[in-house]
């Protein structure tokens, strides 16, 4: 933490990058990072290759850049919530050429960053931004607090997947509600005006969920043709997530979507915690926390994944 605190200090420029397919952890840990190094005076730009669609960080989207353009060759790279660096997407676009902090939380990925805070007992990666922020003997402000407390409650699920352990987690919540933040707001902001349509793709995804290997196994998947009747915004799979696994019996859920032609995402979850999706997913090419996991499968349908999937799990469960 000194050593990224003296890089804050000696640089006045920042780069700041989050992973592909963003969620509230990432965007929030992104956006209060870049509002705190602002108000230290400091100049601070986000980037992110989407997509934007949750609902939570969509109204983020237009902040963000693209494709990274530095205009301070003496600037730094900040990346947060990313185990490798690819996983930005941004990897073929210079940043390796940049002094570079890496600040996340997953159990699983690549060493690699000049400078690094990573803490895999942390629920969420805004909890080290958190940390960040008072090693240098500050407050975040009411909106920091509240972009902080979003990438909070998104990656516990409100705290439903915290565990004996998350006593940090709650620590941190108190903190931010006393700093301003709001986790009522926030929880309207994640669950409330879901359209109509959201209701019709997660009914799909349920009928499609297939218990396999005595039902230890649960997948579910969505196609290229759904997103031509349903629009991708109105996706919300934390919801199927959360029905399924309270399946008797269950202890992975996956969920297997269609994003382009040549292209397969692979979310996984569990409740159970002698099973490491991190490490499961890892062998698939992806990563992720022991819970919370995922991977992409290129040049493949739903049908092909959904037997590799049966397969490798069949090997870990049992």
């Amino acid at each position: 933490m000194e050593k990224i605190i003296r890089a804050i200090k000696e640089h006045s420029t920042f780069y700041i990058f989050g992973h592909i397919d963003p969620d509230g952890d990432c965007i929030g840990s992104q956006m209060a990072l870049a509002k705190f190094l602002s108000q230290l005076g400091k100049k601070a730009y986000v980037y992110s290759k989407g997509k934007f669609e949750r609902q939570e960080i969509k109204c983020f989207q237009s902040r963000f850049a693209d494709t990274f353009v530095p205009e301070d060759k003496n600037g730094a790279v900040i990346i947060v919530d990313c185990s490798t660096p690819d996983r930005t997407g941004f990897e073929k676009e210079g940043l390796e050429k940049f002094p570079t902090i890496v600040i996340d939380h997953h159990s699983s990925g690549d060493i690699f960053g000049d400078f690094r805070y990573v803490k895999p007992q942390a629920s969420a990666c805004t909890m080290l931004i958190l940390d960040l922020i008072e090693a240098m003997g500050k407050k975040p402000s009411k909106e920091v607090a509240e972009l902080l407390m979003l990438g909070l409650c998104t990656d516990t699920g409100f705290f439903k997947h915290l565990t004996e352990t998350g006593a940090w987690a709650f620590e941190t919540a108190a903190k931010l509600t006393a700093y301003g933040a709001s986790p009522n707001k926030i929880y309207f902001d994640v669950n409330g005006n879901k359209k109509a349509a959201t209701l019709k793709l997660i009914s799909r995804s349920l009928e499609r969920a297939t218990q396999y290997l005595d039902g230890k196994l649960i997948i579910t998947y969505e196609t290229l043709e759904d997103y031509e009747v349903i629009p991708r915004e109105c996706r919300d799979i934390d919801t199927v997530y959360m029905l399924l696994l309270a399946t008797e019996g269950v202890k992975v859920v996956a969920s297997v979507k269609e994003d382009d032609p040549d292209k397969v995402t692979v979310g996984l979850r569990t409740r159970c915690e002698d099973i490491d999706l991190g490490a499961a997913a890892a062998q698939l090419g992806g990563g992720g926390h022991k819970k919370a996991a995922g991977c992409k499968i290129m040049n493949s349908d739903a049908e092909a994944v959904v037997k590799l999937l049966v397969d490798h799990f069949s090997k870990i469960l049992g």
